[in-house]
């Protein structure tokens, strides 16, 4: 992409208000027509739930125990059957939400704008709140007694997941700009991996908060801030001896999870964060291509550039498909095994810009722009 370009798109990317990636702003921006599929695989709306808007917001669906739970600006927060889309339960709480849904140790946790991290049951009942330093940034995660969350002004804290309060915390300096709600946090044996603005990626130790290693996904370039933009993206993906992750205008990376020592690192500019499944990586590009990377090596295992220019989503993998959204609302199903779209489906013509959500083997869960929640699958 040249620098032309990738400023323009840059700048829409920071007047859109709250826009979670490049592809939020979207609706300002040409859409490459479709082309025409060579195979016939027939793919159905299963069903669709008017939820609320998150366009401002970092309030991606979860799914916890098989229940699905979603969240909006104006407070709303839900439980749907995610085979059905039927309601379990709807509680108005009255918070401005602007960050979660994290899960885990049996509760959701949620930031408002405020500056508070808000802890509920899983029938919706608050069971604490506890005053943050800033805005949550990424969604929060707990695990074995204790929640960890990243604010706007750099700290990561982690607090006692029974009653709120702080236990440890990590102060990291931000750069001068940064993109809302890319970076997250994932815990992992006893560690909290922490993707960070500039291109950083921290590893703690979750019950003490010590700084294990910090390494370098990619170094920020360009001539002004915004073409220095570098975030990592996304939860960082742990395995059993490394965690990968990319960075927004840099590369795709493997570390050595228990040193931070590369072990391979790849041009490949993601737009949000990367899927892993087996021993493949898959990253929606700068350009709308999606990639498929073996995991331990970095090599291209296949590549589709057919949506270029569509302002794909972030990929999720199910049993048989890798999927995507795209800017009018479009929903393609991947093989696997080459990359080539096997069929796609309609929702509403709004843009999917948070990364689809699997349920099962092959039904996929998007949320657009307008609240609209759709499950999708092939027939």
């Amino acid at each position: 992409m040249n620098a032309k370009r990738l400023g323009k798109l840059l700048t829409q990317v920071f007047l859109c208000a709250g826009a979670l990636w490049l592809q939020a702003c979207s609706n300002a921006l040409p859409v490459t027509p479709l082309q025409p599929l060579k195979s016939s695989l027939a793919t159905d709306v299963v069903w669709k739930s008017k939820v609320g808007s998150s366009d401002n917001a970092v309030l991606a669906p979860v799914l916890y125990k098989d229940v699905l739970y979603l969240a909006t600006e104006k407070g709303e927060l839900m439980a749907l059957d995610p085979a059905t889309g039927s309601e379990s339960w709807h509680v108005k709480t009255k918070e401005p939400f602007s960050a979660g849904i994290g899960v885990g140790q049996d509760l959701l946790f949620l930031g408002n704008k405020n500056g508070e991290l808000l802890a509920y049951d899983l029938k919706g009942g608050l069971v604490w709140r506890s005053q943050q330093s800033s805005e949550l940034t990424a969604p929060p995660e707990a695990a074995e007694g204790t929640v960890v969350t990243r604010t706007a002004d750099g700290h990561i804290v982690g607090l006692n997941v029974t009653d709120g309060k702080r236990r440890w915390q990590v102060l990291r300096p931000q750069p001068a700009l940064v993109l809302r709600g890319v970076s997250g946090i994932t815990i992992s044996r006893g560690g909290v991996l922490v993707g960070l603005p500039g291109g950083k990626l921290l590893a703690l130790n979750l019950a003490q908060g010590t700084v294990v290693w910090e390494a370098t996904i990619s170094v920020p370039k360009g001539a002004t801030e915004l073409e220095r933009v570098n975030d990592v993206l996304g939860a960082p993906i742990v395995g059993f001896q490394d965690v990968c992750t990319a960075s927004y205008q840099g590369k795709t990376t493997c570390l050595e999870v228990s040193r931070g020592q590369t072990i391979w690192s790849k041009d490949e500019a993601a737009i949000g964060p990367i899927f892993a499944d087996g021993n493949k990586l898959f990253v929606t590009d700068d350009k709308g291509d999606v990639v498929a990377l073996n995991r331990l090596s970095g090599t291209t295992a296949w590549r589709n550039d057919s949506l270029e220019g569509r302002y794909l989503s972030p990929p999720v993998v199910t049993a048989d498909y890798v999927v995507v959204g795209d800017a009018e609302g479009i929903v393609h199903f991947l093989s696997r095994g080459d990359g080539v779209e096997s069929g796609r489906v309609s929702t509403d013509g709004t843009a999917i810009t948070q990364p689809p959500l699997v349920i099962g083997d092959n039904l996929v869960l998007v949320r657009n722009r307008a609240g609209k929640v759709f499950a999708v699958a092939p027939r």
